[in-house]
């Protein structure tokens, strides 16, 4: 099965561009903001009530969770299409991406202390430093991810893309399975631990990272295309892709995950299973889908949003913390002020995207000065405008 979509210079690319990946981003942190300020009624402030919403979010909360795929196979994704797969590229990446974290960390812990007279003990605050415990930054798991999957990436690439179906066993049945054992031996052994929370967030997406990295080698995007193009009619087209688009979500509600238990090893008294995350199956539909609608719709104005909330959105999710984290009783009157679900989202994204965006022009500076002293790269960095994504995808 032939891999590379290549332009008429030979250059390989992307299937969609840096505009259409960001406004695709967009509506993903959309998601996710929508289920993290909304459908867990325990996390809302005393007083707050949306009777909606609690007859909503059990069917709502899971399908939400497609956006974490979608960003962890971006991550996988563009990461075929960059050709420096060393670890020296992982380690810059890496310090990036840290970077990004440990200026919003620090903002949060100092308002933590200040303001909420929180109190760090010297392990505590160095184990939140790389994402281990996380009472000031809850949603920053990914962080221990992704330094997790980069040091990954460039040992699996090098055995990755000689047979899809080698591959697939590989990314969605050994090496899931393999990381389990691991961490149910860790547990047996040692108790649960903080690498055991770090095991199980690994376990559950270095799945998506991979097919990411699986569909760009393949191809698969230019495969759906060519199929696609048998549906002759634009307007059935549109009409398929948006029930696909509103759909693949709720497919996590109903399969969410595909188990089966096919042994108990007495080591470590523990059931092992082989879980494929069905999201696996849903997410790529979902983009290409997704593309095909961006690039019909006229709607400019919704895409300027969607694309500006997509260029920022990794300093987003970190800010988004403020409002769940050891400072929640300060700071979610403000978020909750509107007292409309609609309205607390529209607000909590403004409120987002006005702190990234005054603090991006700093993550970039710092981010220039780290690689230019310890990796002699003069370039522009990488902040908080490209979540998750290890290369950035050439332009068309």
């Amino acid at each position: 099965m032939q891999g590379v979509l290549e332009n008429s210079a030979g250059r390989q690319k992307p299937y969609f561009d840096r505009d259409t990946t960001a406004i695709i981003k967009g509506v993903a942190l959309v998601m996710m903001f929508a289920q993290h300020m909304l459908m867990f009624p325990e996390w809302w402030p005393e007083g707050t009530s949306f009777p909606f919403m609690v007859a909503a979010f059990p069917y709502l909360r899971q399908p939400m969770t497609l956006s974490v795929a979608v960003f962890c196979f971006f991550s996988g994704y563009f990461y075929f299409y960059n050709k420096d797969k060393t670890y020296s590229y992982s380690f810059r990446k890496i310090t990036d991406f840290l970077i990004n974290y440990w200026v919003i960390f620090f903002l949060f812990a100092f308002l933590a202390v200040a303001v909420s007279h929180y109190v760090y003990t010297p392990a505590a605050f160095l184990q939140e430093m790389f994402a281990l415990r996380r009472p000031t930054m809850v949603f920053g798991w990914y962080v221990s991810f992704y330094y997790t999957f980069m040091l990954l990436l460039p040992l699996l690439t090098r055995i990755l893309l000689k047979n899809i179906h080698v591959d697939l066993l590989v990314a969605v049945v050994l090496l899931p399975t393999c990381l389990r054992l691991v961490k149910y031996a860790g547990i047996f052994f040692f108790g649960q631990t903080v690498m055991a929370d770090m095991l199980s967030h690994i376990i559950e997406n270095i799945s998506a990272v991979l097919i990411g990295y699986m569909f760009a080698g393949y191809d698969l995007f230019g495969k759906m295309e060519d199929l696609s193009k048998r549906i002759h009619s634009s307007r059935l087209g549109t009409v398929l892709c948006w029930i696909c688009v509103l759909l693949a979500p709720m497919g996590i509600y109903l399969v969410p995950t595909l188990t089966l238990d096919f042994f108990v090893k007495p080591v470590i008294d523990h059931t092992v299973p082989i879980c494929i995350p069905m999201s696996l199956l849903y997410a790529p539909p979902f983009i290409f889908c997704l593309v095909k609608l961006i690039r019909g719709i006229r709607l400019t104005c919704v895409k300027v949003v969607l694309r500006q909330i997509g260029k920022y959105s990794l300093l987003m999710w970190f800010v988004s913390c403020i409002f769940f984290n050891n400072s929640k009783k300060v700071s979610q009157p403000l978020l909750y002020w509107p007292g409309n679900p609609v309205l607390v989202l529209l607000w909590g994204l403004l409120l987002c995207y006005v702190v990234s965006a005054l603090l991006d022009p700093v993550m970039k500076l710092l981010i220039k000065q780290k690689n230019r002293i310890f990796f002699g790269k003069k370039q522009r960095p990488v902040s908080g405008n490209r979540l998750h994504v290890p290369s950035q995808a050439p332009q068309d």
